[in-house]
C-alpha cells in the first residue's frame, strides 16, 4: 500500500500487553485504481470481506514496545483478494480489543 501507514502510540502503560489492529472499512461502491499519481474510480466494488482486520505481526506486545518508535504497517498491501483466511488487512489501542 502506498503510502505506508505509520502511527505513534503514547500514553500506554509500559507494562501492559496490547494488540494492535488495522481495519479497512469500505466507504463507497467503487473499486479504485491508482493512475498518474492519483486515485480514480475503476468500476463497481466487490462485496467487502467478512473479517477485514489485520493484526500487527508484533502483537501482542508491551506498551513500552509500541511507544519506543512509530508503529509501521509497511507489509500491508491493498488488494482485491483475501489471503485465504479472510484477512485483508481503524487502529485500535486497548488492553482488551475495542472496536
Amino acid at each position: 500500500m502506498f503510502p505506508v501507514v505509520k502511527v505513534t502510540a503514547t500514553g500506554l502503560d509500559p507494562a501492559f500487553m496490547y494488540t494492535i489492529l488495522l481495519e479497512f472499512v469500505q466507504i463507497d461502491n467503487h473499486r479504485w485504481k491508482y493512475v498518474n499519481g492519483e486515485w480514480v474510480p475503476g468500476g463497481k466494488a466487490e462485496a467487502p470481506p467478512s473479517n477485514p482486520i489485520y493484526v500487527h505481526p508484533e502483537s501482542p506486545n508491551f506498551g513500552a514496545h509500541w511507544m519506543k518508535e512509530p508503529i509501521s504497517f509497511a507489509k500491508v498491501k491493498l488488494t482485491n483478494k483475501t489471503n485465504g483466511s479472510g484477512q485483508v488487512s481503524t487502529i485500535n489501542f486497548s488492553k482488551t480489543t475495542i472496536v
